[in-house]
C-alpha cells in the first residue's frame, strides 16, 4: 500500500468512526491535516457522497436545503468556528430542521448533539449532518475553494452543464457508453447507462428549468442538445426547482413531459409500457410519434397515465392514480420503521436457534463482536470493514454497503459440524434499491487460486442482469437462493430458485430460506414463494458470511439494511414462521402465493440442464 492510499484509508476510517462518536483532539487534528492534504477533500467528498446517499429523507426538495448548508458552510471556512452557526439555538434554525427531517438517525442525533468546540475543530463535518444527497457536492466545491485560498465571496452558483451529483453504489455499462464522474459536467449527446444503483443529476442550475433528477438502475438517459433530458428506458424521478410553465422538457420513448416549476413527477419505461406520474404540480404529456394517434393529456397531482404500444403503431392510454411505490428513490431510509420487542425475541428463542444475532450492540473489547444468543457455542459474529448502525425506536438494526470499504459480518467459527439435511435461514431484509447484493451466504473457507469462494448456500436480492451470463435470464429484482454442495458439479439451474414475485425496495421483508429433505424452500412475509426439489445436503464446516459474497472483497455487496438473524438446524414450520412475523406487529396474508411460475423438477430432468 502506498502512502497516498494509507492516508486516504485513514481519512475514510476517520470519517466513518465520526458518525457513531466523538473523536479526540489527536484524531480531529489528524482529520483536518488529512482533508488538506492532496486529494483529501476530493476522498472525503467522495465518500460524503456516498454516506448522503443513503440517510436521504426521500424529498426532492434538496435545493433550498442546500443552498443553507452552503452559506453555514462557507461562514466556517471564513471564519474558523461553525460555533455559531452549527449549533441550534432554537427550534426555527435551519440545522434543527434538517436534523429533525431524519430524527431516527442516532448519527444526526450525535452530531446536533456534539458540543460546539467539536464542530469548531471539525468544521467540515457539516457536510454530513445535512442529509441529503446535495449536500455532499456542495460540500466538496466548497472544501476545494478553500484549499485554493479563493475568497468566499467570489464562490458562486453559476450554470453549468447537467452533472452528477451523488450515487449509492452504483454499476454503470462501460460498453460504448459515458461513465459519469461526481462533480463533472455531462456533456451535449452523453449516453448515461446504469446498470445497478440509484444516481443523483442536476440539470438547468440556475435557469428556470433547472431541476434534479434521480435514475434507478436499470435505466438510460441521454443528454439533449438543449441540455434537458432524453429518457431511454428505466425508472427515474425528477423534481422541478425553477419556476413557470412547462419548463423543464424530457424527451420519453412516446414523445415529450413537460413540466412546470415547482413539480414533481415520475417516469416508467419498459419495452412497449411508458408511464407518467405526477407527485406535486402540474405537467403535460405530448406524443410526438408521427405514427400515433395519441394526443396530449393534462396530468394535475396525484394523476398518472399509461401508454401502451400495440400493433398499428397506435398507443392504449390509461388514466390512473400515481404511485410512489414504483419509485424507490422517493422512500427514505427510514421509511418503514422496524420496531421490535421482546416478544419478538422470546418468539424466536422459543424455537431454539443455533445461532441469533440481533445487532443491538457490540460487546467485548476490539475486535468487538455480536454475541450469538443461540445455543451453538462460539459463534458469535465479528464485523468486517465499517457496518453502520440504524435506529427504529428502541431496536437497532445493521446498515450495509454505505461506502466503497467493506462492511460485512462474519461468524467466529464455522458451522454446521455436520452436513445438515435440514436447516433453516430467517432474517429481516430491507434492500436500499434494485441491485445484485449477497445478504448471506456460507462458504467454503479455503479459497480457491483465483481468490473466490465455493459456496453451499446464498441468498441474494438479484437485479436485471446485463453482465453476469449464466444469470441473464433470471427475472428481475427477486431475492435468489442458492443450495448446492461444496465442490459440487451440478449446474447453476440445479441449485438457485428465485422469489414468485419482486421484492421491494427500502421496505422490511421477512425471508426464510430453508431445506427439508428434498425440499428447497424460499418464503417471504410468512407465504411460500419458491420451491424445487433438491436431494443435496447442507456441506458441514462452512463460514457464514453476511453482507457480501467473498470475505476480502466487495464485490457483489449488499446495500440495504439487516435485523435479526437466526439460523437452525432444523426445518421450521410455517407455523412457527408466522407466529414469528404476528409477534414483530407485522400481518401475514392467510393464503400462500401461488408457485405457477416455480418447476419442481426430478433428478433426471435437472441432469438436462446445463449451466
Amino acid at each position: 500500500m502506498n502512502a497516498d492510499n494509507h492516508q486516504f484509508q485513514t481519512l475514510r476510517t476517520l470519517i466513518l468512526k465520526s458518525q457513531y462518536e466523538s473523536l479526540n483532539e489527536s484524531e480531529i487534528a489528524e482529520l483536518n491535516t488529512l482533508i488538506q492534504s492532496d486529494g483529501g477533500a476530493q476522498e472525503a467528498a467522495t465518500l460524503i457522497d456516498q454516506l448522503c446517499a443513503f440517510t436521504d429523507s426521500g424529498s426532492l426538495d434538496s435545493l433550498p436545503m442546500a443552498k443553507i448548508m452552503s452559506g453555514t458552510f462557507r461562514n466556517g471556512v471564513t471564519e474558523g468556528t461553525l460555533a455559531a452557526s452549527a449549533e441550534p439555538k432554537s427550534t426555527n434554525t435551519a440545522p434543527v430542521t434538517l436534523a429533525d427531517a431524519n430524527a431516527e438517525s442516532p448519527r444526526h442525533r450525535a452530531l446536533y448533539s456534539t458540543q460546539s468546540t467539536y464542530w469548531t475543530k471539525a468544521y467540515w463535518l457539516v457536510g454530513i449532518a445535512a442529509s441529503h444527497l446535495l449536500i455532499a457536492s456542495l460540500a466538496w466545491s466548497l472544501a476545494k475553494t478553500s484549499l485554493t485560498n479563493t475568497p468566499v465571496a467570489e464562490i458562486t452558483l453559476e450554470a453549468t452543464p447537467p452533472q452528477l451529483l451523488s450515487m449509492t453504489a452504483c454499476v454503470w455499462h462501460a460498453s460504448g457508453s459515458t461513465v459519469p464522474t461526481i462533480g463533472e459536467p455531462i456533456h451535449t449527446g452523453d449516453v448515461l447507462n446504469l446498470v445497478e444503483g440509484v444516481a443523483e443529476l442536476r440539470i438547468g442550475e440556475d435557469t428556470p428549468s433547472e431541476a434534479l433528477v434521480r435514475m434507478e438502475g436499470p435505466a438510460s438517459i441521454f443528454i439533449r442538445a438543449d441540455g434537458q433530458l432524453g429518457f431511454r428506458h428505466g425508472t427515474l424521478t425528477a423534481k422541478s426547482i425553477g419556476t413557470g410553465i412547462e419548463k423543464v422538457t424530457i424527451e420519453t420513448p412516446i414523445g415529450e413531459v413537460l413540466i412546470d416549476g415547482q413539480s414533481s413527477i415520475g417516469l416508467v419505461s419498459h419495452n412497449t409500457v411508458n408511464e407518467v406520474h405526477l407527485f406535486a404540480g402540474r405537467a403535460l404529456v405530448r406524443p410526438t410519434r408521427v405514427d400515433s394517434t395519441a394526443t396530449k393529456f393534462v396530468l394535475e397531482q396525484g394523476d398518472a397515465v399509461r401508454y401502451t404500444s400495440k400493433p398499428g403503431n397506435e398507443l392504449e392510454t390509461v388514466k390512473f392514480e400515481a404511485s410512489l411505490a414504483n419509485f424507490a428513490s422517493s422512500r427514505s431510509n427510514g421509511f418503514d420503521p422496524l420496531r421490535l420487542d421482546e416478544n419478538y425475541v422470546d418468539a424466536v428463542l422459543d424455537s431454539k436457534p443455533s445461532i441469533y444475532w440481533r445487532f443491538e450492540e457490540l460487546a467485548g473489547e476490539a475486535p468487538h463482536y455480536v454475541v450469538n444468543q443461540g445455543s451453538a457455542p462460539n459463534m458469535d459474529a465479528v464485523p468486517i470493514g465499517n457496518p453502520g448502525w440504524h435506529q427504529y425506536g428502541d431496536n437497532r438494526v445493521a446498515e450495509l454497503g454505505g461506502s466503497a470499504t467493506s462492511s460485512a459480518f462474519q461468524a467466529l467459527q464455522p458451522w454446521p459440524e455436520k452436513p445438515l439435511d435440514e436447516y433453516t435461514v430467517e432474517m429481516w431484509v430491507k434492500p436500499q434499491l434494485f441491485h445484485h447484493g449477497e445478504v448471506i451466504c456460507l462458504h467454503e473457507i479455503k479459497a480457491l487460486k483465483d481468490g473466490r469462494h465455493q459456496h453451499t448456500m446464498m441468498l441474494e436480492t438479484i437485479a436485471q442482469h446485463y453482465y453476469t451470463h449464466r444469470l441473464k435470464d433470471s427475472p428481475p429484482n427477486r431475492f435468489r437462493f442458492v443450495h448446492r454442495s461444496l465442490g459440487s458439479r451440478d449446474p447453476i439451474s440445479a441449485t438457485n430458485m428465485y422469489a414468485e414475485n419482486p421484492y421491494l425496495a427500502r421496505v422490511w421483508q421477512h425471508v426464510v430460506a430453508q431445506k427439508q429433505g428434498d425440499r428447497q424452500l424460499l418464503w417471504i412475509d410468512g407465504q411460500l414463494s419458491a420451491e424445487r426439489f433438491n436431494p443435496v445436503p447442507l456441506s458441514q464446516n462452512a463460514q457464514i458470511l453476511v453482507g457480501q459474497v467473498y470475505p476480502t472483497s466487495t464485490y457483489r455487496r449488499f446495500v440495504g439494511q439487516i435485523d435479526e438473524i437466526a439460523i437452525y438446524d432444523r426445518c421450521l414450520s410455517p407455523q412457527e414462521l408466522r407466529k414469528h412475523i404476528k409477534a414483530a406487529g407485522r400481518s401475514v396474508a392467510p393464503k400462500e402465493l401461488g408457485l405457477s411460475a416455480v418447476t419442481k423438477r426430478r433428478p433426471s430432468q435437472l441432469q438436462a440442464e446445463d449451466e
